[in-house]
């Protein structure tokens, strides 16, 4: 960089992903962008662990098999439906889109990780549910699954939607709040829920 040339960022700065010139793609190579073959869709009993991968728009995937010592792990599926029929000891739902899960009872409890607009519905029970990294997720509860311990993070639009009193009444939505605030009291950090006013 001479006296001159202002513009041109440091060296470090422009080592950076995203600063500097754009580098061409090494010949032969294949851009990032371009898209991997698609993988068939599976379902099979892998030791105690049922594997529900690569289903499309596909709105009857069914687990009826399964027992109270297995879990069930739903990966990258896309616009489907799959239903667990009988109790299972925990269900993992990740790198999903579009994807509704229901079920009767996770004895360990619910996991989703890096899904997008998924929604899920217990019948039952389940004791947590634990969203990580997820976007517009639904989840659905049981009158018998009100006590679940919901833990969330880094995950945006969760809602909670609960069954009303008694049967007639309607279900009721809850948003999860994602906006906190901390301040500085006596010694240590207290985090809020932010409240918005209008």
């Amino acid at each position: 960089v001479t006296k001159g040339d202002k513009s041109a960022p440091p060296p470090a700065v422009a080592a950076l992903p995203g600063k500097g010139a754009a580098k061409a793609p090494a010949a032969g190579s294949t851009p990032a962008s371009a898209a991997a073959p698609a993988k068939p869709p599976r379902k099979a009993l892998e030791g105690k662990k049922w594997m529900v991968e690569y289903y499309k728009n596909d709105g009857s995937v069914v687990v009826d098999q399964a027992t109270l010592k297995e879990t069930v792990y739903v990966f990258k599926c896309e616009g489907s439906t799959v239903q667990v029929k009988g109790k299972v000891n925990q269900i993992t739902l990740d790198g999903c889109k579009k994807t509704n899960v229901v079920f009767e009872s996770a004895m360990a409890g619910l996991e989703l990780v890096n899904c997008q607009g998924c929604k899920v519905q217990v019948t039952g029970t389940v004791a947590t549910v634990s969203v990580d990294k997820c976007e517009g997720t639904q989840l659905i509860l049981s009158q018998d699954s009100l006590a679940a311990d919901v833990i969330s993070a880094k995950s945006s639009e969760l809602n909670i939607i609960v069954p009303g009193k008694t049967d007639q009444d309607e279900y009721k939505e809850h948003a999860i709040p994602e906006q906190f605030i901390s301040k500085y009291q006596n010694g240590k950090w207290v985090t809020q829920t932010l409240e918005h006013t209008a």
